[in-house]
């Protein structure tokens, strides 16, 4: 049976060695924050457990670095690159409209290809082949009409809000969506909201699950019916037009 003072020593040996190896990782005075009240939860936690209940040293030690482990995980899960994009949107805010053409499209469109801008940074975020992205792209561009319309123009379900941004995003999620949006203080119009959230939704929640198939495409044909039936899932696929756009994404634009 551990002794309340032996659990005590070992827990802060563990702690002494942890405490090194967060302040190497976490960069942010936020993160630190949160990080020293994690442990202090983990510390009162580890020192309320009843000495006498009884508790292998060596199981008891496995438990703490595990649950360690898992925090420093959490920790460093935060997107360096989604971080950046939304720290740029701030910065240019004031130059946005709250147009969805006029924002979105007027301001970006004339400085930049969108989608083009859209196949590299999946790609980085990604992992993903040029051709995967390209997939990506020409859904995207077809959804919005060429990158036009943030917001559906004409609902599936009369009385309903419809779909909005890249992926047309309906119901659920679409307020996950303008949830997301709000808490990084993006409008939903501009490029860093919609590519944020998308980069979020897969890596974050089970419409992620597409990517595993989609990591295997070797054509944009391929790429484009794996987004298009697996992430999107429209009523109606038009599939023609979503791989006529994705192809234009191709190096070269073929």
């Amino acid at each position: 049976m551990i002794r309340r003072v032996e659990y005590e020593s070992g827990y802060n040996n563990l702690d002494k060695e942890s405490r090194r190896n967060s302040e190497l990782q976490e960069s942010k005075p936020a993160i630190e924050t949160i990080g020293l009240a994690s442990r202090q939860k983990l510390r009162n936690e580890a020192l309320n457990l009843d000495p006498e209940a009884g508790l292998d040293p060596q199981q008891g030690l496995t438990l703490l670095s595990n649950r360690f482990k898992k925090y420093r995980e959490y920790s460093n899960n935060a997107s360096t690159a989604r971080e950046a994009m939304i720290a740029k949107a701030r910065k240019e805010e004031s130059a946005l409209s709250s147009s969805p053409v006029e924002g979105l499209m007027s301001k970006q469109a004339g400085e930049e290809n969108i989608g083009q801008r859209l196949v590299g940074d999946i790609s980085d975020a990604l992992g993903l082949t040029d051709v995967q992205a390209a997939g990506i792209a020409g859904n995207f561009d077809h959804e919005t009409g060429g990158f036009k319309f943030m917001q559906e123009l004409k609902p599936v379900v009369p009385g309903s809000k419809g779909g909005l941004g890249f992926a047309q995003w309906t119901g659920p999620r679409r307020k996950a969506f303008e949830s997301w949006a709000k808490e990084n203080n993006l409008d939903t119009n501009t490029y860093e909201a919609n590519f944020g959230f998308f980069i979020h939704e897969v890596q974050n929640t089970n419409e992620g699950r597409f990517l595993e198939d989609l990591q295997e495409a070797e054509t944009v044909e391929e790429s484009t019916r794996i987004v298009s039936e697996q992430y999107l899932r429209p009523g109606k696929p038009m599939m023609k037009s979503r791989l006529t756009k994705a192809n234009t994404y191709l190096p070269g634009g073929q």
